[in-house]
């Protein structure tokens, strides 16, 4: 009989716990040890199935097994493979289950805002009238999709 997810994600958290106890601020930064433990709590109530449920645990597993020690940060073949499963989990909780980081809908529509303001500015005869104007827009569509995610419980 397979474990629940409680008591896999408790045994998890201790052996991240193990892992990173040794770790200073800065690699503690690196790993995101705070961001995986809210990802942890937030995914028992977010996973779009069972199956992806079973698909993220098998990917935290391997991003706990692929922490390197201390020394590990040292070795590029270590931190690169260690990145690439960091940045794969945390693209499928975006993509999958829609949890995002605070503030990540501002981050996103800001630049996108400015771009769509600088033919606006450019159809008025002046680019800098039309890029304070897609700031503004692209803050508030990312201010607006960060409150509803807040509202849904969707920020880890």
């Amino acid at each position: 009989m397979g474990l629940t997810y409680t008591d896999w994600k408790n045994t998890t958290l201790h052996t991240l716990h193990e892992k990173t106890a040794s770790f200073d601020e800065s690699l503690h930064k690196k790993v995101e040890t705070e961001y995986f433990k809210r990802l942890l709590e937030k995914m028992a109530t977010h996973a779009a199935s069972p199956e992806a449920l079973e698909a993220f645990q098998t990917q935290i597993d391997e991003y706990v097994a692929a922490i390197p020690y201390k020394t590990g940060f040292e070795d590029k073949e270590i931190r690169r493979n260690f990145l690439k499963k960091k940045a794969k989990i945390k693209s499928a909780a975006i993509t999958k289950h829609k949890l995002v980081n605070k503030g990540f809908y501002v981050s996103l529509w800001m630049p996108l805002g400015m771009a769509l303001g600088m033919p606006w500015g450019v159809a008025f005869g002046n680019i800098a009238f039309g890029l304070p104007i897609g700031l503004a827009l692209g803050l508030a569509i990312g201010s607006w999709l960060d409150s509803k995610a807040i509202k849904e419980g969707r920020v880890v």
